[in-house]
């Protein structure tokens, strides 16, 4: 039996990963996974293995070195601004090829 919040917060966590990359196949929904090289936090190894196993087609993964945990926070401005940069495009891009309404789903 667990002896504190911490262990318990921790089987939960473990959990929780075991769950998601049991059914990344499952994505299949256009996305996009952003990460920074230089994350303490997160290993890229999570982002690659979705990207590599999600049945989605229209998928991105997009790495940013020099980067950390929060892309878009506690990063200096020009980074923040290339992060959201892409972002917006990657969004843009798939309202003219979706369209209004989405059926990639």
């Amino acid at each position: 039996m667990c002896s504190s919040r911490f262990e318990v917060a921790i089987l939960e966590v473990a959990r929780l990963e075991d769950y998601l990359q049991n059914n990344f196949y499952k994505v299949k929904a256009p996305f996009l996974v952003v990460y920074g090289i230089d994350d303490g936090v997160t290993s890229p190894a999570g982002s690659e293995m979705l990207n590599k196993k999600a049945s989605s087609v229209d998928k991105t993964l997009k790495l940013y070195e020099g980067m950390y945990h929060s892309l878009i926070q506690g990063e200096s401005d020009e980074n923040v601004k290339i992060v959201l940069g892409h972002m917006r495009a990657w969004i843009d891009e798939r309202v003219v090829k979706y369209g209004p309404t989405c059926n990639a789903l």
